[in-house]
């Protein structure tokens, strides 16, 4: 087991670009009282677990009772954190900033596509120039006679040999020793 800052996955998140530390980190900052709830929920829990074990019943009751409010108050602190933080204008810029970052990357990613279809389109107009004869056509215009005539579709089709009334079955011997090909 590794403890090095590699080990901590890094991988962006898809709509902020930041790694899961960072967000971490800055949602940990926007509202500190839901982990610390979290983490008094989680104690209490544990504390209840080693009570019952030990068979006190008495202060086995008292943390579950501690847990129930702790849940109660980190829930809370959930719809309260939320409520503030629709209402704060500092996190509608970091929403726009978020969207304007992505309308730039679709922006560029359209432009991209635009590229690729427009070379693709030249091409495609160069090789159907080549296929319809445009350019034998050109070359016997100029007076070039020399020009090699272009193949036919027809010449690179491999003959296949003489099919029989089964298509493909005619080779197919059924295991009580009939054919196919009957």
């Amino acid at each position: 087991m590794s403890t090095s800052p590699a080990a901590v996955p890094t991988t962006p998140s898809l709509h902020t670009g930041e790694s899961y530390q960072e967000k971490a980190w800055r949602k940990f900052r926007e509202q500190p009282l839901v982990p610390i709830g979290t983490l008094v929920t989680c104690g209490a829990l544990i504390m209840a677990t080693v009570k019952m074990r030990r068979g006190d019943s008495q202060s086995l009751n008292n943390w579950l009772r501690v847990r129930v409010i702790a849940q109660g108050a980190t829930i809370a602190a959930v719809c309260a954190g939320t409520y503030v933080m629709g209402s704060t204008p500092g996190e509608n810029r970091q929403l726009d900033e978020i969207q304007t970052h992505r309308e730039a990357r679709a922006g560029r990613d359209r432009k991209e596509f635009e590229d690729r279809l427009k070379a693709a389109e030249r091409q495609w107009k160069e090789t159907e120039g080549v296929v319809s004869g445009r350019d034998l056509n050109t070359n016997i215009a100029k007076g070039d006679s020399s020009s090699k005539a272009l193949p036919s579709v027809q010449d690179q089709i491999p003959q296949s040999a003489p099919s029989r009334s089964g298509a493909s079955w005619w080779w197919f011997k059924w295991p009580w020793g009939g054919s196919s090909a009957s």
